[in-house]
Protein backbone atom coordinates (compact mmCIF):
# COMPACT_ATOMS: atom_id res chain seq x y z
CA UNK A 1 0.00 0.00 0.00
CA UNK A 2 1.62 3.39 -0.51
CA UNK A 3 2.21 5.83 2.40
CA UNK A 4 -0.32 8.50 2.86
CA UNK A 5 0.62 11.62 5.22
CA UNK A 6 -2.22 13.31 7.01
CA UNK A 7 -1.64 16.90 7.83
CA UNK A 8 -3.29 19.42 10.11
CA UNK A 9 -2.36 23.05 10.96
CA UNK A 10 -3.58 24.69 14.09
CA UNK A 11 -3.76 27.08 16.80
CA UNK A 12 -5.50 26.48 20.10
CA UNK A 13 -7.69 23.54 18.80
CA UNK A 14 -7.98 21.83 22.13
CA UNK A 15 -12.19 21.91 22.03
CA UNK A 16 -11.63 19.62 18.72
CA UNK A 17 -8.12 18.07 17.70
CA UNK A 18 -8.73 14.98 19.58
CA UNK A 19 -11.83 13.93 17.62
CA UNK A 20 -9.76 14.71 14.36
CA UNK A 21 -6.30 12.50 15.36
CA UNK A 22 -8.54 9.79 16.42
CA UNK A 23 -9.90 9.83 13.30
CA UNK A 24 -6.12 9.90 11.39
CA UNK A 25 -4.67 7.56 13.17
CA UNK A 26 -4.62 4.73 10.64
CA UNK A 27 -2.34 6.98 8.22
CA UNK A 28 1.29 6.51 7.55
CA UNK A 29 2.11 9.47 9.59
CA UNK A 30 0.19 12.35 11.29
CA UNK A 31 2.23 15.76 10.86
CA UNK A 32 1.24 18.68 12.70
CA UNK A 33 2.14 22.28 12.34
CA UNK A 34 1.62 24.63 15.01
CA UNK A 35 0.87 28.36 15.21
CA UNK A 36 1.88 29.03 18.62
CA UNK A 37 -1.31 27.37 20.63
CA UNK A 38 -1.10 28.07 24.41
CA UNK A 39 -3.78 25.56 25.42
CA UNK A 40 -3.37 21.64 25.14
CA UNK A 41 -3.13 21.22 21.36
CA UNK A 42 0.49 20.14 21.44
CA UNK A 43 -0.34 17.89 25.13
CA UNK A 44 -2.97 16.05 22.90
CA UNK A 45 -1.33 15.66 19.56
CA UNK A 46 1.50 14.26 21.22
CA UNK A 47 -0.95 11.28 22.40
CA UNK A 48 -1.18 10.13 18.29
CA UNK A 49 2.07 11.82 16.99
CA UNK A 50 5.75 12.98 17.33
CA UNK A 51 6.21 14.94 14.40
CA UNK A 52 5.17 17.98 15.27
CA UNK A 53 6.66 21.34 13.88
CA UNK A 54 5.94 25.22 14.76
CA UNK A 55 5.61 28.40 13.11
CA UNK A 56 7.38 31.15 14.52
CA UNK A 57 4.56 33.63 12.03
CA UNK A 58 1.70 33.09 10.36
CA UNK A 59 1.96 33.86 6.86
CA UNK A 60 -2.05 32.99 5.76
CA UNK A 61 -3.63 29.69 5.06
CA UNK A 62 -2.18 28.92 1.57
CA UNK A 63 0.95 29.00 2.37
CA UNK A 64 1.04 27.86 5.77
CA UNK A 65 -0.44 24.75 4.07
CA UNK A 66 2.49 24.98 1.25
CA UNK A 67 4.75 24.74 4.40
CA UNK A 68 3.08 21.94 6.16
CA UNK A 69 3.32 19.79 2.88
CA UNK A 70 7.07 20.02 3.20
CA UNK A 71 7.29 18.12 6.34
CA UNK A 72 5.71 15.28 4.53
CA UNK A 73 7.73 12.10 3.84
CA UNK A 74 4.87 10.37 1.93
CA UNK A 75 3.57 9.51 -1.56
CA UNK A 76 -0.06 11.06 -0.97
CA UNK A 77 -1.18 13.76 1.08
CA UNK A 78 -4.64 14.52 2.94
CA UNK A 79 -5.22 17.86 4.42
CA UNK A 80 -7.21 17.60 7.05
CA UNK A 81 -7.95 20.93 9.24
CA UNK A 82 -8.02 20.93 13.08
CA UNK A 83 -12.00 20.70 13.70
CA UNK A 84 -12.76 17.92 10.80
CA UNK A 85 -13.37 14.21 11.34
CA UNK A 86 -12.83 11.36 8.75
CA UNK A 87 -15.76 9.19 8.54
CA UNK A 88 -15.03 5.32 8.67
CA UNK A 89 -16.18 5.20 4.59
CA UNK A 90 -14.17 8.33 3.68
CA UNK A 91 -11.20 6.66 5.57
CA UNK A 92 -12.05 3.20 3.51
CA UNK A 93 -12.28 5.09 -0.03
CA UNK A 94 -9.16 7.10 0.98
CA UNK A 95 -7.36 3.65 1.55
CA UNK A 96 -8.46 2.43 -2.25
CA UNK A 97 -7.68 4.96 -4.39
CA UNK A 98 -3.83 5.65 -2.80
CA UNK A 99 -3.44 2.34 -4.28
CA UNK A 100 -4.05 3.41 -7.87
CA UNK A 101 -2.97 6.14 -10.22
CA UNK A 102 -2.06 9.84 -9.66
CA UNK A 103 -4.97 11.82 -9.13
CA UNK A 104 -6.90 14.49 -7.06
CA UNK A 105 -9.80 14.02 -5.16
CA UNK A 106 -12.22 16.45 -3.54
CA UNK A 107 -14.20 15.21 -0.51
CA UNK A 108 -17.47 15.92 0.62
CA UNK A 109 -18.03 18.02 4.19
CA UNK A 110 -20.48 17.87 5.77
CA UNK A 111 -20.44 20.68 8.51
CA UNK A 112 -22.46 21.84 12.03
CA UNK A 113 -23.08 25.05 12.88
CA UNK A 114 -24.18 25.29 16.55
CA UNK A 115 -24.51 21.92 17.50
CA UNK A 116 -27.02 21.04 14.45
CA UNK A 117 -25.95 19.73 10.69
CA UNK A 118 -26.70 22.11 7.67
CA UNK A 119 -27.46 20.11 4.66
CA UNK A 120 -28.74 23.09 2.85
CA UNK A 121 -27.21 27.39 2.93
CA UNK A 122 -25.29 26.25 0.29
CA UNK A 123 -22.91 24.31 3.20
CA UNK A 124 -23.62 21.06 1.81
CA UNK A 125 -22.79 19.55 -0.30
CA UNK A 126 -19.70 21.02 0.37
CA UNK A 127 -16.57 19.26 -2.54
CA UNK A 128 -13.79 20.39 -1.85
CA UNK A 129 -9.83 19.09 -2.72
CA UNK A 130 -7.69 17.41 -0.02
CA UNK A 131 -6.10 14.25 -1.22
CA UNK A 132 -3.43 14.39 -3.88
CA UNK A 133 0.24 12.60 -4.64
CA UNK A 134 2.54 15.28 -2.83
CA UNK A 135 4.91 15.96 -5.66
CA UNK A 136 2.00 16.41 -8.08
CA UNK A 137 0.72 20.24 -6.42
CA UNK A 138 0.09 22.22 -3.39
CA UNK A 139 -1.73 25.17 -2.53
CA UNK A 140 -1.88 28.95 -3.96
CA UNK A 141 -0.91 31.61 -1.87
CA UNK A 142 -3.85 32.98 -0.97
CA UNK A 143 -4.35 34.41 2.85
CA UNK A 144 -8.06 32.76 3.07
CA UNK A 145 -9.88 30.86 0.97
CA UNK A 146 -7.01 28.98 -0.32
CA UNK A 147 -6.94 26.08 -2.88
CA UNK A 148 -5.35 23.54 -4.60
CA UNK A 149 -3.68 24.42 -7.40
CA UNK A 150 -5.02 22.08 -10.39
CA UNK A 151 -2.68 20.99 -12.71
CA UNK A 152 -3.26 20.93 -16.44
CA UNK A 153 -4.65 17.85 -17.59
CA UNK A 154 -6.13 16.82 -14.41
CA UNK A 155 -9.70 16.22 -13.28
CA UNK A 156 -10.49 16.17 -9.97
CA UNK A 157 -12.83 13.17 -8.83
CA UNK A 158 -15.12 12.69 -6.18
CA UNK A 159 -14.68 10.20 -2.96
CA UNK A 160 -17.44 8.28 -0.99
CA UNK A 161 -17.66 9.49 1.98
CA UNK A 162 -18.61 12.26 4.00
CA UNK A 163 -15.52 14.82 6.21
CA UNK A 164 -17.67 15.75 9.20
CA UNK A 165 -16.90 19.41 10.33
CA UNK A 166 -18.00 21.29 13.38
CA UNK A 167 -17.57 24.97 12.57
CA UNK A 168 -18.89 26.98 14.75
CA UNK A 169 -20.06 25.58 18.84
CA UNK A 170 -21.16 28.70 19.85
CA UNK A 171 -21.46 32.62 19.01
CA UNK A 172 -18.60 33.34 20.87
CA UNK A 173 -16.74 31.06 18.67
CA UNK A 174 -18.15 32.04 15.67
CA UNK A 175 -16.97 35.79 15.96
CA UNK A 176 -13.46 34.75 17.37
CA UNK A 177 -13.12 32.98 13.71
CA UNK A 178 -15.18 35.22 11.64
CA UNK A 179 -12.82 38.18 13.40
CA UNK A 180 -9.68 36.26 11.56
CA UNK A 181 -11.85 36.01 8.77
CA UNK A 182 -12.86 39.16 7.88
CA UNK A 183 -9.53 40.81 8.82
CA UNK A 184 -7.74 38.00 6.32
CA UNK A 185 -9.99 38.88 3.41
CA UNK A 186 -10.08 42.22 3.41
CA UNK A 187 -6.21 42.34 3.84
CA UNK A 188 -6.35 40.11 0.64
CA UNK A 189 -8.68 42.43 -1.12
CA UNK A 190 -8.73 46.30 -0.32
CA UNK A 191 -6.12 46.76 -3.06
CA UNK A 192 -9.10 44.88 -5.51
CA UNK A 193 -12.51 45.78 -4.43
CA UNK A 194 -14.37 48.67 -3.43
CA UNK A 195 -15.63 49.12 0.07
CA UNK A 196 -18.06 50.93 2.47
CA UNK A 197 -21.27 50.87 4.24
CA UNK A 198 -23.38 50.83 1.04
CA UNK A 199 -22.15 48.20 -1.17
CA UNK A 200 -21.19 46.17 2.34
CA UNK A 201 -25.17 46.44 3.24
CA UNK A 202 -26.28 45.72 -0.70
CA UNK A 203 -24.42 42.67 -0.93
CA UNK A 204 -25.14 41.31 2.68
CA UNK A 205 -28.93 41.92 1.79
CA UNK A 206 -28.19 39.49 -1.52
CA UNK A 207 -25.74 37.28 0.74
CA UNK A 208 -28.84 36.86 2.85
CA UNK A 209 -31.10 36.33 0.18
CA UNK A 210 -29.45 34.08 -1.95
CA UNK A 211 -28.45 31.95 1.34
CA UNK A 212 -32.04 31.36 2.82
CA UNK A 213 -34.03 31.55 -0.51
CA UNK A 214 -31.97 30.43 -3.53
CA UNK A 215 -29.48 27.69 -1.61
CA UNK A 216 -33.10 27.00 0.77
CA UNK A 217 -31.49 28.04 4.26
CA UNK A 218 -34.88 27.95 5.44
CA UNK A 219 -34.99 24.18 5.37
CA UNK A 220 -32.23 24.47 8.11
CA UNK A 221 -34.86 25.94 10.03
CA UNK A 222 -33.63 28.05 12.90
CA UNK A 223 -29.96 27.04 12.25
CA UNK A 224 -30.47 28.48 8.54
CA UNK A 225 -32.59 31.61 9.43
CA UNK A 226 -28.96 32.28 11.78
CA UNK A 227 -26.82 31.50 9.80
CA UNK A 228 -28.71 33.67 6.53
CA UNK A 229 -28.76 36.63 9.17
CA UNK A 230 -24.88 36.01 10.42
CA UNK A 231 -23.63 36.44 6.39
CA UNK A 232 -25.46 39.73 6.13
CA UNK A 233 -23.41 40.96 9.22
CA UNK A 234 -20.11 39.37 8.09
CA UNK A 235 -19.85 41.25 4.40
CA UNK A 236 -21.17 44.52 5.77
CA UNK A 237 -18.42 44.01 7.87
CA UNK A 238 -15.90 42.99 5.68
CA UNK A 239 -16.82 45.61 3.13
CA UNK A 240 -16.55 48.68 6.17
CA UNK A 241 -13.29 46.90 6.78
CA UNK A 242 -12.19 47.23 3.12
CA UNK A 243 -12.74 51.23 3.26
CA UNK A 244 -10.70 51.38 6.73
CA UNK A 245 -7.90 49.67 5.09
CA UNK A 246 -7.89 51.28 1.98
CA UNK A 247 -7.96 54.64 3.67
CA UNK A 248 -5.04 53.79 5.73
CA UNK A 249 -3.15 52.88 3.22
CA UNK A 250 -2.98 56.44 1.20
Amino acid sequence: MNSISIIIIVKNGESFIEKALESAKWADEIIILDSGSEDRTIEISKKYTNIIHYSESWPGFGIQRQNAQKLSSSRWVFMLDADEEISLKLKESIQKVINGKDCIYMINRLSKAFGKEVRHSGWYPDWICRLYPRELTTYNNDLVHESLIIPSGYKPKKLKGNLFHETYRDMKDYYKKMSLYIDAWSSQNFQKKKGGVSIGFLRGLWAFIKMYFFQLGFLDKSVGLTLAILRFETTITKYIDIKIKRSKSR
